[in-house]
């Protein structure tokens, strides 16, 4: 058990509260966020693969690339899909991200470079060591929403659909001036000038920046 293991009641990531049990064992965050980062983890694998096609590299026409012998003037590439996909992109940010964080909170030797298309070796690092961040790394809140923003954006570039957009809301906290990134599909936030916590009811009732425009 870690030394602040009694002083952790709620899941770092969800913010719900932990069972005894996972008190009990020092965990940072919670059974549930621990399995919901691994299906995260396992289909970003099957999404970037599918993805990194020559079909996933062109534009979508009507929900479906191109026939093949078209006629049509050649599909132009999506370079949302590439710079995914591409040196920089998902295994860049999953290995310098988070691997390497974990290897140097575990004590590890820093590995080689991963090929940008390398997702099979990303992913399966860090679903191997996902239990133990969950237990023991203070800062897996982080990369788990790290782990959930490369999935929502990969189901975008997959499925066509738009990211949630982003706006900023207000702390309401007196003589805080934080502010909290949220979309509409927000359960909960936590403002990080205060600390203040914030459920999705809570968030609804926020002021933020349309109105204070609108003001």
């Amino acid at each position: 058990m870690n030394d602040a293991a009694d002083l952790i009641a709620k899941c770092l990531s969800c913010r719900h509260p932990m069972w005894d049990s996972e008190i009990q064992a020092g965990r940072y965050a919670c059974y549930r966020c621990e399995d919901k980062a691994s299906e995260q983890l396992h289909a970003i694998r099957g999404m970037f693969k599918r993805l990194n096609t020559a079909d996933g590299h062109e534009k979508v026409r009507g929900g479906a690339s191109g026939p093949t012998g078209s006629k049509e003037p050649p599909v132009p590439v999506r370079l949302a899909v590439l710079n995914a996909t591409g040196p920089g992109g998902v295994v860049a940010q999953l290995q310098s991200g988070i691997e390497d964080s974990w290897r140097r909170a575990l004590g590890w030797q820093m590995g080689r470079t991963r090929h940008h298309a390398d997702i099979d070796g990303a992913t399966t690092f860090l679903i191997n060591n996902l239990p133990w961040a969950c237990e023991r790394y203070d800062e897996i809140a982080d990369d788990l929403r790290t782990i959930a923003s490369i999935h929502g954006r990969l189901t975008g570039l997959e499925t066509g659909e738009p990211a949630a957009k982003k706006f900023t809301a207000y702390c309401k906290t007196t003589d805080c001036h934080g502010e909290l990134q949220i979309t509409l599909w927000t359960s909960h936030a936590t403002c990080a000038t205060c600390g203040t916590e914030y459920g999705k009811t809570e968030l609804a009732g926020l002021m933020t920046q349309y109105d204070q425009a609108a003001a």
